[in-house]
């Protein structure tokens, strides 16, 4: 069953007065820190709604989906009226605290975070829920002791992600192979439960064996070069690299290309499907990744926390389940179409 709202989420009159009140008396939330890289990512739109202020922390500035996804944000904030500044935690748990933190000073109309740490933020999360600023989380979610201080969840089962990839892999190697997985950032529930679902379909797959590899701590080319050289350095007949992000899948990429290996002789695959890994599934070079829809993605959160603004409208259920898509080299060109098209 679906975990309440409090009653000071669930009527946005009554939320927009308490704010209200909060600022007159100056009882708004001190800032912890001041926080780096903002910027304001659109302007007012949309067709004579109340104009409204949302504040959105992001984890990482650099990795593509993210790109995508306020991108996403910002074409629905501007059909909407609302105005949108963008921050970012870059992988800090500390820092995207002291952000959000600081972003709820500034009184918003509602809040959208994709969170580093899945406990982390619970505590500045029932802030906003006690002064009545509603909390949207996207892409990574919190742990169940903090969904009732926050609005609901958009985002991907990453456990059935991660099922999916393994699945690939076990009809691309014919159920027959050594699978090598290299992980991004160790406790990130979009890495650790992909892994998980992952290590499901391989348990069930004898003739697959799997070689439970290093976290590189961050997603960069470079982090997933390093921990791919170590890996084929010391295991040079895998006959696939698992990553759980298209990043650090294109790092492996390069490691297995610098040791001469033939790309037709090695399955590589990751997650995200920005540009760049889908250009290299065009290419040969990556064999899949699974698109999670930026764009798409970013629209949805940003239409979920509007509608509860206005309207009072609750998900119908508490995550609200994001698109995804396969990109293989067969199916490259359908998913462009889908993301030209707004629709991934």
């Amino acid at each position: 069953m679906r975990t309440s709202i409090p009653s000071t989420l669930t009527r946005p009159d009554v939320r927009r007065r308490t704010a209200a009140a909060l600022a007159a008396t100056g009882l708004v939330l001190s800032v912890a820190a001041c926080s780096g890289g903002d910027e304001e990512a659109s302007a007012s739109g949309g067709g004579g709604e109340d104009q409204l202020t949302v504040e959105m922390n992001l984890y990482s500035r650099s990795l593509p989906y993210f790109q995508d996804f306020v991108a996403g944000a910002q074409e629905r904030a501007e059909a909407e009226g609302v105005t949108l500044n963008v921050t970012y935690g870059e992988t800090d748990p500390q820092l995207q605290y002291d952000q959000v933190q600081n972003a709820l000073t500034q009184s918003p109309d509602g809040v959208i975070v994709v969170p580093v740490d899945p406990a982390a933020l619970i505590p500045v999360f029932q802030q906003a829920s006690d002064g009545g600023v509603p909390v949207l989380t996207a892409i990574n979610d919190i742990e169940e002791d903090g969904w009732p201080s926050v609005v609901g969840h958009v985002g991907k089962e990453y456990t059935d992600v991660g099922r999916e990839k393994a699945q690939y892999l076990v009809d691309t190697l014919g159920g027959q192979g050594t699978v090598a997985m290299i992980h991004g950032i160790r406790g990130l529930l979009f890495s650790e439960l992909q892994a998980q679902g992952a290590m499901e379909v391989f348990a069930e797959n004898p003739g697959i064996t799997v070689i439970d590899g290093p976290y590189t701590g961050e997603f960069s080319s470079d982090a997933g070069l390093a921990a791919a050289e170590n890996v084929l350095t010391a295991n040079p007949d895998v006959d696939a690299l698992y990553f759980d992000n298209d990043d650090i899948a294109l790092g492996g990429v390069l490691a297995a290309q610098q040791r001469g290996i033939a790309m037709e002789d090695i399955v590589i695959i990751g997650t995200d499907g920005g540009e760049p890994a889908r250009q290299a599934v065009a290419a040969g070079e990556l064999d899949m990744t699974i698109t999670l829809c930026g764009f798409l993605n970013g629209k949805q959160a940003m239409d979920t926390l509007v509608s509860f603004v206005r309207d009072g409208d609750e998900p119908a259920e508490r995550t609200v389940e994001v698109t995804s898509q396969m990109v293989t080299r067969d199916s490259y060109e359908d998913v462009e179409a889908l993301i030209a098209s707004g629709d991934c």
